[in-house]
């Protein structure tokens, strides 16, 4: 792909998902690899042709010593020479580790409360790119997701924009080279120990060896399965709008909904309720509609009932006593 054509491609995807109007501003997530390098590259390039200003911002996780505190000054040496104003976060993640939480989950929980406070009013744009999004459907297969897992990344949600989501890593890499780029490399994202890691480097390697055109072919599916997914949102969002009951929603329109409706519209009550929903507890709440009584408790707080032919989340305070040893 030439350089235009990765401009085109990256306009034509901002179009097409209203990604940017004019007057807004974008706020690269810049790591310093590749992606995010020819992401801030390129916004800053169609930026005066689609009226939007451009700025970055960097999270030194100070996991990697003073490899870390390189790609920091990277990041502030390309914003300079781009007349990009950068935000940078020197941390250590290490000091925000809550237990049973993974260095790696840690570590997104602090960089997205960052990108959150400084991109307000603002489009984050982080540089997920085809291969990612690949990569993410292979896992969520893997782990036996449903219909939007294998969507892939969505090309919007909230305020997050994601420019590259159609061009491959390959097309990324050459027009770094094409336009004389410079970037760093993460020595963590080379190795084999991490899921996701496998997936890249061994995974996708071996299925695009037995078809070359692996990474279109997963693309035309999953812009089908987002086509068939955003359907089922639409409906089951109506027929919840129908069902609507007083504080809550009617347990006979529900029941009488297909199951891939259902389900869609009881994900989305437990989410109003602030209740995150996984399977299990779409299941559980699934039971009690079905059964048409009935109360379960899928989190602190929170309790979902069905109660005279409608069914709400309410909160409860709950107390939990020590069982003493009186012996």
């Amino acid at each position: 792909m030439s350089t235009s054509n990765f401009s085109e491609t990256v306009k034509n995807t901002i179009k097409q998902y209203d990604m940017l109007r004019s007057g807004d501003r974008a706020v690269v997530a810049l790591s310093g690899g590749a992606d995010s390098v020819s992401l801030l590259f390129v916004l800053k390039e169609i930026s005066e042709e689609l009226c939007f200003t451009v700025g970055a911002c960097h999270v030194n996780h100070g996991l990697r010593g003073e490899e870390s505190d390189g790609d920091m000054r990277f990041c502030q040496e390309l914003c300079g020479r781009l007349g990009v104003e950068l935000e940078v976060l020197d941390t250590d993640v290490r000091s925000f580790q809550k237990k049973h939480e993974s260095i790696e989950e840690t570590a997104r929980r602090v960089r997205y409360d960052f990108f959150a406070r400084v991109s307000e009013g603002a489009r984050l744009a982080t540089a997920h790119n085809s291969n990612d999004s690949t990569e993410t459907m292979l896992l969520n297969l893997m782990r036996g997701t449903g219909l939007k897992g294998l969507c892939g990344i969505p090309p919007v949600r909230g305020n997050i924009i994601r420019p590259l989501l159609y061009c491959t890593r390959a097309e990324v890499e050459e027009y770094c080279a094409e336009n004389g780029l410079s970037y760093v490399t993460d020595k963590t994202n080379l190795s084999t120990d991490y899921t996701r890691n496998k997936v890249r480097h061994i995974l996708l390697p071996e299925m695009q060896k037995i078809n070359g055109s692996f990474l279109d072919t997963a693309e035309r599916v999953r812009r089908n399965l987002c086509e068939d997914s955003e359907l089922l949102e639409s409906m089951a969002a109506q027929s919840l709008e129908a069902a609507k009951s007083g504080c809550g929603y009617s347990v006979d329109a529900l029941c009488t909904l297909p199951r891939p409706i259902r389900t869609r519209a009881i994900r989305t009550i437990l989410m109003q309720g602030g209740i995150e929903p996984s399977s299990l507890r779409i299941n559980m709440t699934e039971e009690i509609l079905l059964s048409g009584k009935g109360k379960i408790n899928p989190c602190r707080g929170k309790f979902v009932t069905v109660k005279k032919g409608v069914i709400f989340v309410e909160e409860q305070e709950q107390i939990y006593k020590k069982h003493l040893d009186r012996s």
